[in-house]
């Protein structure tokens, strides 16, 4: 039997959002620490100590296709707490289970888009559309692997990150 199963995001726990009408509900312990501070705190304790809330960490090799898919596509922004939901979502998806995250971080919608992963937007309506980023130095023009905010390797001006043009 395929499970439904809702991965939260710490957005989850501060704005209260913590059941999903029957479905799994589950989260990373990266996301626990991000959310330790005000209400979000009691909530994520809360639905762990009723058992409505299920910790689970993804397995490296999950973590790892996360962090290549991130850079591939320029989202370098991600924390950790939002690469380990990801990594989630893509492993219980595929071990047959029906998961989705439950997030209002664009970076992580952008990213589950491109990996297949279903995604339910909370505070807003979501992504419009799927962005591949890349990296360019606003100064001599250069474009290419990079990182924002390092130096740029001809001109040692700031690098930027700008959606790239569709082809």
């Amino acid at each position: 039997m395929v499970r439904k199963i809702a991965i939260l995001d710490s957005t989850a726990f501060i704005i209260g959002f913590t059941e999903a009408g029957g479905d799994a509900v589950v989260t990373s312990s990266k996301v626990l620490e991000e959310a330790r501070w005000g209400e979000a705190e009691y909530r994520a304790l809360a639905g762990r100590e009723s058992g409505t809330i299920k910790v689970i960490d993804p397995e490296p090799e999950y973590l790892e296709e996360v962090r290549r898919a991130a850079e591939r596509i320029g989202e370098f922004e991600l924390s950790e707490a939002d690469l380990s939901i990801l990594a989630l979502a893509l492993q219980l998806s595929r071990s047959g289970d029906e998961a989705y995250l439950v997030t209002s971080d664009y970076s992580i919608q952008n990213l589950a888009s491109k990996l297949g992963i279903r995604v339910k937007p909370v505070l807003h309506r979501g992504i419009k559309r799927v962005i591949s980023w890349e990296i360019y130095c606003s100064m001599c023009g250069w474009v290419g692997e990079g990182i924002p905010g390092k130096p740029c390797p001809r001109c040692g001006h700031r690098l930027k990150r700008r959606p790239r043009e569709s082809s």
